[in-house]
């Protein structure tokens, strides 16, 4: 359908829900950030507080410690102001603009808005009567110890309270009446004239857009349209009108649905915004394409079950539930089990639903631009993601409840892959953020749009893990080393689809494998063990790194050469340990199935090293844990 109408049908399914705060755990400000905002309604953080009575009598001003962000009605123009002479909101405001002592024509040009709006309304009476006849900053002096500075608080966000009788919410900003009334306000009077560029009802021009849809590039706009100079429309239209014919009521039901996507279907890295929802249904139970396996096999109590009969009469929490709440129970259930192993695709119900992959970015402060867009049928969405965890599988360490670790299957998560193709060893800065977000932007490229890993990202990996000892901890390398495995596995089951000579790695040993840098990679690998249980038995084992990573990068450089000198730091062990025979059966039985010369072919190991000093590696940790659990049943039988 394309982005605008995707977003639109999303938001006559979640409408209901508009202008509803969440109850979750969140701070107030993160809560009003996952509203889904009403029509002619924006976001602005507050500073200031006015507390009125209902003859517009002040009772009170507060200057808040922390900054409060609250829903306010805004004008289209207000929406999304810029430049010199920025349109005034109608109610909660800057207070440049509520004070005529900063700036006297913004202070009429509010005025004069809220006088064509208020009406007999007795709330907003009291806001009018206030403001016309008193100065905030002047006042201020009465009440707050420090008082409000013209020059260092004009931008200072300001809301009311109005106390008037048989009246229990006093806020402005959350009086769903005064919405509503806004809203009528600004529909008033107008004429249906035709349609716009997406098929629905045109009222009136689409003039400003909305800023805010990613928090954290709070000024940043997906559509402008302040460049009337020059080339702007390249001499196809007469005026931007015609270059983007679209009502402002539509507009904004698209452009407010985006911003509550990013805010509750999203993940979030920097200026970028990966967002991935179910059109006509946002499910809170879609998968995450950059989580990990372990987080797809999640309780499947997290989801809950819409009720046949839903009730007449919908409460805030109904209509909430209803926006986020799974519809289609079965199919998650179906999809867990895909991912378990149990079912296959095939046998999935065969939905309608469209499922979209979006992701966002602030190239600039004032600019945010779709950097990828796919339009997905939910099945096959999910199976694009178990694939791609098929694919991506390897052995890693998971750390339980009571600190215990135990080894699961799973594919990495994209956070673990940015990591580990990383250079540096800042974590924090700007570098290092631009690196997540290319990285995930590559990612979901090769997951939804049938791309091969780039070289770079898995070349990167391979260096990195080559060189143990640049790790400040030998744990965080093995991490990174079963990512690096995960990636390549990637690959060359990638490569194998392509060219059917390619042989698909496995994290199981393959003892019948003979390709040489696999086997190589096995070599490394006993020699590694063989030294490290010498060392255990010693009781040296952690306190340094075995020779085996020592000369790891040596050893990728130039094998033949390598394992020479290795050998020869190993000969003490072999004439101390009494296990030096099975190691040196084991040694004889892998370079066997070297083809002829490969053995003293010195050239630069591949990748494939990595993934053959893994395989064999896990393949010993295992027989040593059979032998520690056979030896430990036979004692238990001799007592």
């Amino acid at each position: 359908m394309g982005l605008w109408s995707d977003l639109l049908a999303t938001y006559a399914a979640v409408q209901d829900a508009s202008g509803i705060t969440p109850n979750t755990i969140d701070s107030q400000d993160d809560a009003v950030k996952r509203i889904l905002l009403p029509p002619n309604h924006t976001t602005m953080r507050v500073q200031i507080c006015i507390s009125l009575d209902g003859n517009g009598t002040l009772l009170s001003i507060d200057r808040y410690p922390d900054t409060v962000t609250i829903v306010i009605p805004c004008t289209e123009a207000s929406m999304g102001r810029s430049g010199k002479n920025p349109s005034p909101h109608p109610l909660a405001d800057q207070l440049q603009y509520l004070d005529s002592n900063i700036n006297p024509a913004r202070h009429s040009a509010y005025l004069h808005q809220l006088a064509d709006w208020k009406s007999d309304n007795a709330k907003l009476n009291a806001v009018y009567a206030y403001l016309s006849r008193h100065s905030i900053v002047e006042d201020s002096a009465q009440y707050l110890q420090t008082p409000l500075s013209p020059e260092k608080d004009a931008k200072a966000g300001v809301r009311f309270r109005v106390e008037v009788v048989g009246d229990d919410i006093p806020y402005l900003d959350e009086d769903t009446e005064l919405r509503d009334l806004w809203i009528a306000h600004e529909r008033r009077g107008r004429h249906r004239n035709g349609t716009d560029y997406l098929g629905g009802e045109f009222y009136a021009q689409a003039t400003n857009f909305p800023k805010n849809i990613l928090s954290v590039a709070g000024n940043a706009k997906l559509v402008s349209a302040n460049d009337t100079a020059n080339f702007t429309f390249r001499g196809r239209f007469g005026n931007r009108n015609e270059a983007l014919h679209l009502d402002a009521d539509t507009s904004q039901a698209a452009l407010s649905t985006l911003r509550w996507l990013v805010n509750n279907h999203s993940t979030t890295t920097d200026t970028q915004s990966i967002v991935f929802w179910s059109v006509g249904a946002p499910q809170s139970d879609i998968p995450n394409p950059t989580a990990d396996s372990a987080t797809l096999f999640a309780d499947d109590s997290m989801l809950s079950a819409l009720v046949d009969n839903e009730p007449t009469q919908k409460t805030d929490a109904d209509r909430l539930q209803h926006a986020f709440v799974a519809t289609s129970h079965n199919y998650a259930l179906q999809f867990r089990k895909l991912l378990r192993g149990y079912g296959t695709p095939h046998t999935m119900q065969q939905h309608e639903q469209t499922v979209v992959v979006l992701i966002l970015d602030a190239a600039t402060t004032g600019r945010l631009s779709v950097t990828f867009y796919q339009e997905l049928h939910r099945n096959e969405y999910i199976e694009k993601i178990a694939q791609w965890h098929n694919d991506s599988a390897w052995e890693f360490l998971v750390k339980n409840n009571d600190s215990t670790i135990r080894r699961v299957i799973e594919a990495p998560s994209f956070n673990d892959i940015a990591s580990c193709t990383y250079s540096g060893t800042d974590r924090k800065g700007k570098a290092y953020k631009r690196h997540v977000k290319n990285v995930k932007q590559q990612l979901i490229e090769c997951m939804f749009g049938d791309k091969t890993l780039p070289r770079a990202l898995l070349q990167s990996a391979f260096h990195k893990v080559s060189h143990p000892l640049s790790y400040d901890k030998l744990t965080h390398w093995d991490k990174d080393l079963r990512t690096t495995c995960s990636l390549w596995r990637k690959h060359y089951i990638d490569l194998a689809a392509i060219h059917s000579e390619t042989k698909e790695v496995t994290v199981e040993l393959d003892s019948t494998r003979t390709d040489r840098d696999y086997l190589y990679g096995r070599l490394l690998a006993l020699a590694n063990d063989f030294e490290d249980s010498v060392l255990y038995q010693r009781g040296l084992k952690g306190t340094r790194p075995t020779n085996a990573v020592k000369l790891m990068s040596n050893f990728a450089a130039k094998p033949y050469d390598t394992w020479g000198n290795l050998w020869k730091q190993l000969i003490p062990y072999l004439k101390a340990a009494s296990f030096s025979g099975h190691f040196m059966n084991d040694i004889a039985e892998v370079t066997a199935l070297f083809a002829d010369g490969d053995y003293e072919n010195n050239r630069p190991l591949s990748p494939l090293y990595l993934l053959g000093f893994f395989s064999q590696r896990r393949y010993d940790y295992q027989q040593h844990a059979t032998r520690k659990t056979s030896n430990n049943d036979n004692s238990q039988d001799n007592q």
